[in-house]
């Protein structure tokens, strides 16, 4: 069965790539060569027939790291593409597994052990080369997580003294900590002597975000820049009074115009 597989692979793996091209056209375009993976993939599963159980997981298993790692890296294809040619192994090697067997006269038992093996070989493969993708995916969607959180931070500069931090939404530990990080290196860099951040946007307000903004008050302070609070709505000045917090030593206001018309800069 090994022999056989083997001494056809370039002929299978073509015959698979025929009809993945028939569902996926975009696929002749791409860069990668699939072509060559397919027949590398199809001897791999001709050698799994003659190797220990050990022997074939370490194999499938670094085949399917490095080729999943490989094609998830080019954006061009994605893992539902991949997976969809995986019947077309079933059937096409399946079929010449049968015919082998029939040449052989292997028995009911022999020939189920033969093609169960070689579903378990399938079947490691597509774990092992979905890995790198589900990783890949993740790692883009943690950075355009990180991109929208610094996003929701933005700094705004009103004159060459003067900057706004308006916040909106509600804010979590992960966003309490970028805001905090970003706030106070964009008012470094910018040289500012005041900011102010605007609660405007934020319809309630909890004890741990009040502390928060305590933080960011002080260190604010500890680098020459007095920071204000403006956009302080009824709701959010009776949740600050039910929690204990005081405000008082920080300058607020009811909205930001209220803020910006009092400023008197020197």
């Amino acid at each position: 069965m090994k022999d056989v597989i083997l001494a056809n692979a370039e002929q299978l793996a073509t015959l698979i790539t025929e009809k993945q091209n028939e569902t996926y056209k975009e696929l002749k375009d791409s860069t990668i060569d699939f072509l060559s993976m397919r027949i590398e993939l199809v001897e791999m599963y001709g050698a799994c027939m003659g190797l220990s159980e050990g022997q074939r997981e370490e194999l499938l298993k670094e085949w399917g790291e490095k080729s999943g790692t490989y094609t998830a890296s080019h954006g061009d294809v994605s893992l539902d593409m991949m997976l969809r040619e995986v019947p077309h192994y079933r059937t096409i090697l399946g079929d010449l597994i049968f015919e082998e067997a029939e040449k052989l006269k292997l028995t009911t038992r022999e020939f189920y052990e033969v093609i169960s093996l070689f579903d378990r070989c399938i079947n490691d493969v597509v774990f092992y080369f979905s890995v790198p993708f589900v990783q890949h995916e993740q790692k883009k969607l943690e950075i355009s997580r990180q991109l929208v959180t610094e996003l929701s931070v933005p700094v705004v500069l009103i004159t060459n003294q003067i900057a706004v931090l308006p916040l909106i939404g509600s804010i979590n530990e992960e966003r309490a900590k970028v805001l905090h990080e970003r706030a106070l290196s964009e008012a470094a860099r910018l040289q500012i002597s005041y900011m102010y951040v605007d609660l405007s946007g934020v319809q309630t307000i909890d004890t741990y975000v009040a502390q928060q903004l305590f933080h960011l008050l002080d260190s604010l302070a500890l680098l020459g820049i007095e920071g204000k609070v403006s956009g302080i709505s009824p709701i959010i000045a009776q949740t600050l009074v039910q929690l204990g917090l005081d405000f008082g030593r920080f300058e607020s206001f009811s909205s930001l115009k209220q803020a910006l018309a009092e400023l008197k800069p020197n």
